[in-house]
């Protein structure tokens, strides 16, 4: 029995550490199509962990799912990993045919973590969302999930940012004055808002760089194999319950956090959401 994983080496490490009971086969510098393809044609393999980035995974379910073959995806939160009913995932959604179970919140559950805080305080959110793609798909999910919001600055308590470093939003939010709560992807602009928290889908003792995902996903396939799990039938099952996984291969209540952001980037916990 083996599992193959195609990670960056601080993950493949984390994975390596973590897998018992069944041989791990590494492809830290393989493209990840070629290193899914190489899993799903291995009459051995349970499981792949792996690739890093959503749209990554997206491509991989294609070589895995036909097989039957897991996948377990550490750190993709794009929405269309695992749903093609939202915001941003309409478009060409993973085809993973309930193969894929995701490790992290996706991107419209933090979302709509986010709305359910701003309702519960009775406030309202003015939304900054950039020019670009991911701009459009969170503002579309902040929409889907509800969030309390106006149309101008002046009535809101907080600006909610859809935005990238380096893109004119960050500036655009910076200079309205209120609290503004910002989704991943604006880290390392100098971005001069005074009162500046990140929304993110993770604990506080859990690694941002997916460490802490990938040793999960390792635990959770050598569970099942100590579980009895010899095929990749029962491995999925075992694993979808042990998760717990909803239908669609999201976490049950995932952890999302809120931080409060320094002038340098370094990050304090808040609070959960």
């Amino acid at each position: 029995m083996r599992v193959h994983s195609v990670l960056p080496e601080a993950l493949t490490a984390a994975v390596d550490a973590a897998l018992a009971g069944v041989e791990h086969v590494p492809h830290s510098d393989a493209d990840p199509m070629r290193a899914a393809e190489l899993a799903a044609s291995d009459p051995e393999a349970l499981a792949l962990i792996g690739p890093f980035r959503s749209r990554a995974v997206a491509e991989a379910i294609e070589a895995t799912a036909p097989v039957g073959l897991p996948l377990l995806a550490p750190v993709a939160t794009w929405a269309g990993v695992t749903r093609g009913d939202e915001p941003g995932a309409q478009d060409h959604p993973a085809r993973h045919r309930g193969t894929l179970l995701r490790m992290v919140a996706r991107d419209t559950a933090v979302a709509g973590r986010l709305a359910e805080d701003v309702r519960a305080a009775e406030q309202h959110a003015f939304v900054v969302a950039g020019d670009h793609e991911y701009g459009a798909q969170l503002d579309g999910q902040l929409d889907h999930v509800g969030l309390p919001r106006v149309d101008v600055p002046a009535d809101a308590d907080l600006v909610v940012l859809c935005g990238l470093a380096g893109k004119p939003e960050v500036a655009l939010a910076a200079g309205l004055g209120l609290p503004v709560i910002a989704f991943s992807g604006v880290e390392g602009e100098p971005a001069g808002i005074a009162d500046l928290s990140l929304v993110l889908p993770f604990a506080p003792d859990q690694d941002r760089s997916g460490t802490t995902a990938a040793a999960r996903a390792a635990a959770l396939i050598s569970e099942a194999v100590a579980g009895g799990a010899r095929d990749r039938t029962a491995l999925l099952s075992a694993i979808r319950l042990a998760g717990p996984f909803d239908e669609h291969g999201d976490l049950v209540d995932p952890p999302v956090w809120l931080y409060r952001a320094a002038a340098d980037w370094s990050l304090t916990p808040d609070r959960p959401l």
